[in-house]
């Protein structure tokens, strides 16, 4: 494969020195292109984070609950009004209460080991997202580069067109202001018109240059100048392999495919989970609870009789403790329990939801690779093209370059013996064919990134390596 270098202008107090990088040099830049980084590791730390919360869903849950409230002092339990005499005249103790409830899963019919192979999809999911989006960042950095390259090429043509034509429309400005013309109107104003069309092509590749170095700089966040080789076409000829290779490939490596393939699996997984819903959850679980107040009840009348039988004892009033101290409680308690929700209209509309979303994304699958042999066909297509044209150009450029020699074009314009239009009509078509062979190149290599693209792959080298295994 061709080395493609770019240069990169280092500004100095004193100096500007230049450094060269290898194209993968560059797009390494783009690999550590640090917004496009954090995006994508944040979103694989959030498939994470829910895989690790799923691994982990067969752990102990503790729930603790604390209360603080305001309770009557000194009044009877079983008496309303004294509790609300006492509360209206602020005559009120703080009371505290504590509970503790640990739950431990036992048996959830497969919910558990179910969320877990989603989430473990959605690390996959999440890796494939991230490399999709490297390669598309790669992409527009390439399209970029091989831009940068076309505008630098594009300079030295026209450079090398103005220098010459203007010089010869200078002199034939400056003959013909003196009375020595021996050309024709109808020559000079060929020349000139020949001489404003490369003003035009002047102003198109000076904003194609500058674009260019934008991506260039937004894509690598170099804070540098970067200068690139000219684009060489004899070293952009590159081979293609034959279009059911990289259709094949294409179905392996494509992350749009791969993520198609895992969504369908995860549907499955969820119209799974949706038929466990109708079974119940069984658990183990332990209660621990005090509550403790600085108030207590008032003295409760004690009732003597002297027989069952008998009325209470009225002469004496005897007062005692409650039974049951309401403020000051403790408790503990274990269980093994179950939980089951009887709502089966929800529970059967929610698995009809995820038998449809399955159907929905197979066939969506099914579409997906039928799609792609059309649109790797269609790149294919594109770089094949593009190649095919670039050979086309090519023998023009040669012809038109041979056509321009055949005048003595290659130092200067203007011989006494040559009629102008047989300088002038090889010259354009020289500067032309010359053009259309560095566009042809350029694009070709485009194509050859976007069809890399298409397959899954960084760049079409890779197919051979993975052909050879």
């Amino acid at each position: 494969m061709a080395v493609l270098c770019v240069t990169v202008l280092v500004s100095t107090a004193s100096d500007v020195r230049a450094e060269e990088y290898e194209l993968e040099e560059i797009l390494e830049h783009a690999r550590q292109y640090a917004p496009l980084l954090t995006e994508l590791q944040a979103g694989e730390d959030f498939a994470r984070a829910r895989q690790s919360r799923a691994d982990r869903a067969r752990w102990p849950r503790l729930t603790a609950e604390s209360l603080l409230a305001p309770v009557p002092a000194d009044a009877d339990p079983t008496r309303l009004d004294e509790n609300i005499d006492e509360i209206t005249a602020f005559n009120l103790g703080p009371y505290f209460r504590q509970t503790v409830r640990l739950v431990v899963p036992i048996y959830t019919f497969g919910r558990i080991s179910t969320a877990q192979e989603l989430a473990e999809l959605g690390v996959d999911v999440a890796a494939l997202e991230s490399t999709e989006a490297m390669h598309e960042h790669l992409l527009r950095t390439r399209q970029a580069y091989f831009g940068r390259q076309l505008s630098r090429a594009f300079s030295e043509v026209l450079d090398e067109g103005v220098d010459l034509v203007k010089d010869t429309l200078r002199e034939m400005e400056e003959d013909r202001a003196f009375g020595e013309a021996d050309f024709s109107t109808d020559d000079l104003r060929r020349l000139q018109v020949f001489d404003a069309e490369l003003d035009a092509m002047i102003l198109d590749n000076r904003r194609l240059r500058d674009l260019s170095e934008a991506a260039l700089a937004y894509l690598t966040d170099l804070d540098r100048p970067i200068e690139v080789p000219p684009l060489d076409p004899e070293r952009a000829d590159e081979p293609l392999a034959d279009l059911a290779t990289y259709q094949e490939i294409a179905r392996v490596h494509r992350p749009e495919i791969q993520q198609l393939e895992h969504g369908v699996e995860a549907r499955r997984l969820e119209e799974r989970l949706a038929k466990r819903e109708f079974y119940p959850n069984f658990f183990f679980a332990a209660d621990f609870g005090f509550g403790w107040s600085t108030e207590s009840p008032a003295l409760q009348p004690v009732c003597r009789r002297l027989d069952p039988a008998q009325p209470c004892v009225e002469d004496e009033t005897l007062f005692a403790r409650p039974y049951s101290n309401p403020f000051d409680t403790l408790s503990f308690g274990i269980a093994v329990g179950m939980r089951w929700q009887f709502d089966f209209g929800q529970r059967r509309g929610r698995l009809q939801e995820s038998r449809a979303q399955r159907t929905q994304i197979e066939a969506q699958r099914e579409r997906a690779l039928g799609g792609l042999k059309l649109e790797i066909e269609q790149a294919w297509r594109e770089a094949y093209d593009a190649r095919e044209r670039m050979d086309i150009e090519q023998r023009r450029f040669d012809i038109a370059r041979r056509w321009r020699n055949q005048y003595g074009l290659q130092a200067e314009l203007g011989r006494e013996d040559q009629n102008m239009r047989d300088l002038i009509d090889p010259l354009s078509e020289f500067y032309d064919a010359r053009v259309s062979y560095l566009e042809a190149a350029h694009n070709y290599l485009v194509a050859r990134a976007e069809l890399a693209q298409k397959v899954g792959v960084e760049e079409l080298s890779a197919v051979d390596d993975l052909i050879q295994h």
